[in-house]
């Protein structure tokens, strides 16, 4: 299958922007999942879980010494642009962010296509994935996906359905598919599953805020995001 690559939303290459900053980024990334994992999974004895703590906190510390960019329009001011900042630095699908797990997209034709592995890091119940996170990689695959109809959105209705419990460390596939309501309303229906498995579905309406939560984080008239930026036509 050929991935078609057209927009920093649905890319997994490194954009034109600060490349090197951006790879830098996705280097600690890939080091603290691996260390969230490592954690997670390790029997650790009490003495070197201590002096490890204090090795990781020194680590800490020195991060913080270097400038603070809080949040993702805080990035794409300072490298590049808010497409670039969103697909790099959101918390659940961002390629150098090292909470996200590693989810990659593509269009292929009429449809989104994507995948995902959960590690240990991600357990609910025994040996699978918690559904929060089940729940929260449709959504923002999803938001990912929608954002093709030409109206990038926000989550106005989010319906799941969990039709068995999904693995730990298997590659996932997701497809989406999208219906364009409205200029501001775009409906998507997502799967998530391996093989000829499904294990959970979902259905969004994304509508299209009203004032610029997008490029400057806020909400038209400064409320609440649901009383104003994605109020309905």
């Amino acid at each position: 299958m050929t991935k078609s690559y057209t927009s920093p939303f649905i890319s997994e290459d490194i954009g034109e922007h600060h490349p090197e900053y951006w790879l830098g980024r996705r280097k600690i990334a890939g080091a603290v999942r691996d260390l969230v994992e490592a954690s997670t999974t390790s029997d650790i004895p009490p003495d070197v879980a201590q002096s490890l703590a204090a090795s990781i906190e020194t680590i800490a510390a020195k991060l913080r010494e270097h400038r603070q960019l809080p949040g993702v329009i805080a990035h794409a001011k300072a490298y590049g642009s808010y497409p670039v900042a969103n697909h790099e630095m959101l918390s659940v699908g961002g390629a150098s962010h090292p909470m996200a797990p590693g989810l990659r997209f593509w269009d292929d034709g009429d449809q989104v296509r994507g995948t995902v592995t959960f590690d240990w890091a991600y357990e609910g119940p025994p040996n699978h994935v918690h559904g929060g996170w089940v729940a929260a990689i449709l959504d923002h695959f999803m938001g990912m996906a929608q954002i093709r109809a030409g109206a990038p959105g926000m989550t106005g209705g989010l319906d799941l359905r969990y039709l068995r419990p999904t693995p730990i460390n298997c590659k996932l596939d997701l497809v989406a598919t999208l219906d364009r309501l409205s200029d501001r309303k775009t409906r998507v229906e997502a799967t998530l599953g391996f093989g000829d498995t499904v294990t959970a579905t979902g259905s969004a309406v994304f509508v299209k805020p009203q004032g610029a939560i997008f490029s400057e984080g806020v909400v038209s008239g400064g409320g609440d995001p649901t009383e104003s930026s994605l109020q309905t036509e």
